[in-house]
């Protein structure tokens, strides 16, 4: 195997799929945050340093660096000095073997060594050790693999039977950790490590025992050093990073130690990070990172070779425990390398989706191995020539509940929507795949770090992509061409791809999958398409050949149905209709609130099947989809049932900020305001509407009394609603930026 040290920071340019990202950050904030300067210094970083001897696997701990300001949410440079060491911690990412080998029977054999320092004894008692590597129960690697496997990899510790030496004895280095340790990872003293670990184990260790697949190479190779870890702690000068160490070139019993998994006894902590033993294993097998730098990262914290996910757990001395880490990302269970021009090595193999269908997804984190990962490619990246698309979408259903030992950690539980891009993927002689991977994230979906707390949207760049889960329990149950985000392809191609009805968080999870139209074909009242109560339908009138789409519905007699719909595309007219079988039509959709588009209100004399007809009057749009809702009016007490602020943050120079609102069923109120505040308390604007039925949008471009554009920065608004006596209101936060 061949092996370079070549950063990936040279490739940085064609890494970046998101590039609108860093622009956005560089270009509008005119007050320049500290977090920010560390975004465009870590770009520039990215951009200009092409090429560094040293390689890291373990991603350094951020919060070593920095402290999280909690009236800003921005990062803050612990001392003068601390964002150059972290530019300087996060230099060349990262080492992988160039590709991994999978025994046949599944057995993977692992020769577990241990090496102490004179200035740095070994502490811990074997038999933690073997604990860690390889208990059958709790969290090991073994159970970690086995889990995340399905059954099909099983690290055995061979025939040496557990880490060696045995008991409380370690192999003595020849010089102190010190030298090992000093400076950033130079990675010669490290092959010194290993190679002086396995010279003090050759009397014990029939080294060619470990080539099962015999093709002359140790298979793993996994030392763990006394004392702490680089990555956790941030001792330059003593402490040894932890990561995978190529061209080691050991020659024991006829066979060649080519690379070893380092890592950290980690004395000072209850436990060592687990989840980076996991993380450096894995990169054994061929596996990339998928980070580049702290910020706005592509895969935060659900996944194993994510900067956060070997991390999770709860936090000591600060930092994630590690005990509970995250899956294998799907993409990487898949292809162990991400690199598809040397064909597909893992553990499962995704479910094509080709056509329009209703899918249920199982739990990720449970076997069997089957239908743990579903595909849906973009059809307009295929190459004939190679037969297959190289981007694609990647849907996953993610359970922190699921009862499985590992992904207990996660941010939250749903549907996650992958967007996977081939097209120029990661070099060899780099390992980091993060420009490949993107995480579509309904919350943020340009991964700025906004989150929600009891309601209130605020900014904190360590939630990025926390949200990113869909399900109906938090209200994301679409991902379309009109959605934000929306299921373009990179260069912006219109895909046509919908994901919609996305249900509950649970073991299965149904969606619904469609190309171009939604529920086609559903032209006439014979094949219309069935709909639910409180269940909102997205879908197009697609083109001059399809201008009418026709639902049908159970109503009961007395009952009225309130049936909406809304985000009509810009200059196009539409016409909603109820109708009986026989065609004859009972009601109209009227202009309503914005929000709205159309409103039709009906109360059945009798119980019967009734049908919604959307239709064209002028106009049609492939790309913006309406959205249609049927709901039966009962007296609620007022309340708001949902309200939505976006796109938050507001970009003064294109957007407009839009305050959405929808009241508790079947209410009408006398009014609805709407009032934005500076922190302070100064109000900015204000706005009203009279005489609101159900649902409602306030518009605000930016401005305030006087008709002058606000300055950036966070801003609290109120929308409040009055029936006679009666007063509620809703506040939130939002931010401004230029």
């Amino acid at each position: 195997m061949i092996f370079s040290s070549i950063s990936y920071a040279g490739n940085a340019e064609a890494n970046l799929i998101k590039p609108v990202v860093i622009a956005r950050y560089s270009t509008h904030f005119t007050q320049t945050s500290a977090w920010q300067k560390l975004i465009i210094s870590i770009v520039s970083l990215l951009f200009f340093s092409l090429f560094t001897p040293l390689s890291i696997a373990a991603p350094p701990n951020p919060y070593l660096f920095f402290n999280e300001d909690s009236t800003s949410g921005e990062l803050v440079p612990k001392a003068p000095q601390s964002r150059m060491e972290f530019l300087e911690a996060l230099e060349d990412c990262c080492l992988a073997n160039e590709q991994g080998v999978l025994q046949s029977d599944g057995i993977e054999y692992v020769l577990a060594l241990k090496i102490d320092f004179s200035d740095m004894p070994g502490r811990r008692d074997g038999a933690a050790f073997d604990k860690y590597l390889f208990a059958t129960e709790g969290v090991s690697l073994k159970t970690y693999f086995l889990e995340n496997s399905y059954g099909q990899m099983d690290v055995q510790p061979g025939p040496m039977g557990g880490v060696v030496p045995k008991g409380n004895a370690w192999i003595r280095a020849k010089k102190p950790m010190t030298y090992y340790g000093e400076g950033v990872r130079i990675l010669e003293r490290y092959r010194e490590l290993v190679r002086e670990a396995c010279e003090g184990v050759d009397e014990l260790v029939d080294f060619s025992q470990y080539d099962r697949d015999n093709d002359g190479i140790v298979d793993h190779v996994f030392l763990i050093h006394s004392g702490n870890d680089q990555a956790s702690t941030n001792v330059i000068d003593y402490d040894i990073q932890s990561l995978l160490i190529p061209a080691v070139n050991a020659v024991h019993d006829g066979v060649r130690v080519n690379t070893a998994a380092i890592v950290a006894e980690e004395p000072d902590f209850e436990h060592p990070h687990l989840g980076i033993y996991f993380h450096e294993f894995f990169h054994d097998f061929g596996a990339p990172d998928i980070y580049q730098v702290f910020r706005g990262p592509r895969d935060h914290k659900w996944g194993l070779m994510g900067a956060f996910g070997p991390y999770q757990g709860p936090e000591e001395f600060g930092i994630g425990s590690g005990l509970e880490p995250s899956h294998i990302m799907g993409y990487l269970k898949w292809d162990f390398d991400a690199r598809p021009q040397n064909g597909r090595l893992g553990w499962i193999q995704p479910v094509e989706i080709t056509e329009n269908q209703k899918i249920e997804v199982p739990s990720f984190e449970l076997a069997p191995k089957t239908n743990k990962l579903f595909k849906i490619d973009i059809h307009s990246s295929r190459n004939p020539a190679a037969g297959e698309a190289p981007e694609f979408f990647l849907i996953e259903n993610r359970n922190k509940m699921s009862g499985a030992t590992f992904d207990t950690y996660l941010p939250e539980s749903g549907i996650l929507i992958w967007h996977i891009d081939e097209t120029q993927p990661y070099p060899v002689g780099t390992y980091d795949a993060s420009h490949q991977v993107w995480l579509e994230d309904p919350t943020d979906p340009e991964h700025l770090g906004i989150y929600q707390q009891d309601g209130v949207e605020s900014i904190n760049v360590q939630a990025i992509t926390d949200g990113a889960a869909y399900s109906s329990d938090d209200g994301h149950t679409a991902f379309t061409p009109g959605t934000l985000p929306n299921s373009n392809a990179n260069d912006g191609t219109v895909t046509g791809i919908s994901i919609t009805n996305i249900g509950a968080e649970g073991l299965t999870i149904p969606l619904l999958i469609s190309f171009g139209d939604t529920y086609e074909p559903n032209d006439t009242i014979v094949t219309a398409f069935p709909i639910m109560y409180g269940e909102t339908y997205e879908s197009f009138i697609f083109d001059s050949t399809d201008v009418r789409d026709v639902y049908k519905l159970e109503a009961a007699r007395g009952i009225t149905l309130l049936v909406t719909l809304a985000d009509i595309p810009p200059n196009n007219k539409y016409r909603l209709s109820l109708h009986a079988a026989t065609g004859e039509v009972y009601a109209t959709g009227e202009n309503a609130t914005e929000i709205a588009g159309l409103k039709l209100i009906y109360q059945p004399d009798r119980t019967d099947t009734f049908y919604l007809v959307v239709e064209s009057e002028e106009g049609f749009s492939s790309v913006d989809s309406y959205r249609l809702r049927v709901e039966q009016l009962q007296s609620d007490t007022l309340d708001f049932e949902e309200t939505r602020v976006y796109p938050n943050p507001l970009r003064l120079a294109s957007e407009t900020l839009t305050f959405a609102y929808r009241l508790s069923a079947s209410q009408i109120v006398d009014n609805v305001d709407l009032e934005i505040f500076t922190p302070t308390g100064a109000l900015v604007y204000k706005e009203a509407h009279q005489n609101v039925f159900s649902q409602g949008k306030f518009e605000w471009r930016g401005t305030n009394l006087r008709g002058t554009p606000v300055a950036s920065g966070i801003y609290i608004y109120r929308i409040s609603a009055k029936q006679e006596a009666l007063l509620i209101q809703e506040i939130g936060k939002f931010g401004v930026v230029r």
